[in-house]
């Protein structure tokens, strides 16, 4: 529950959806995310997410395509709990695809080649040039990288 607002299982997963968005989007460089049209409780429901993280809110558009858009403050961060809740990490445990396929890690914890997913179901995307791969602290890495 939200404050005063009972939860379905969609709603859940919605909000897993948007604290993930959310995320990505603090951690960007990005100053503005302009979330999807939704019906006036899930605008709600993202406005309140939005206060979690100290960002400004606002909703935009008119009838079926309103939605909310989202501004970074000075005070804009991502609380301590909800990072702890969205870390997936396999260790040091190493994944074969083809050289240059590209990767995307879902925010349900799997991955695999990408698809036609939508981008606020994606915690990370990649090109995975040499065929090899891990995942670190919910993004996907590479023998390049340094923390490989």
């Amino acid at each position: 529950m939200i404050d005063d607002m009972e939860l379905s299982s969609s709603d859940l997963e919605l909000m897993t959806d948007i604290n993930a968005a959310i995320v990505r989007f603090i951690q960007s460089d990005e100053t503005h995310l302009q979330m999807d049209p939704m019906n006036s409780y899930r605008r709600r429901m993202v406005h309140k997410i939005g206060t979690e993280y100290k960002l400004s809110s606002e909703s935009t558009g008119e009838g079926e395509n309103r939605s909310v858009r989202l501004s970074k403050t000075a005070t804009t961060e991502i609380p301590e709990n909800i990072n702890k809740q969205m870390v997936i990490d396999r260790g040091i445990e190493i994944f074969y695809v083809k050289a240059g396929a590209e990767i995307v890690l879902r925010n349900d914890g799997s991955f695999g080649v990408a698809l036609n997913e939508r981008d606020n179901k994606i915690l990370d995307k990649r090109t995975v040039e040499e065929g090899e791969f891990r995942i670190r602290d919910n993004k996907i890495i590479c023998k390049q990288d340094s923390n490989w």
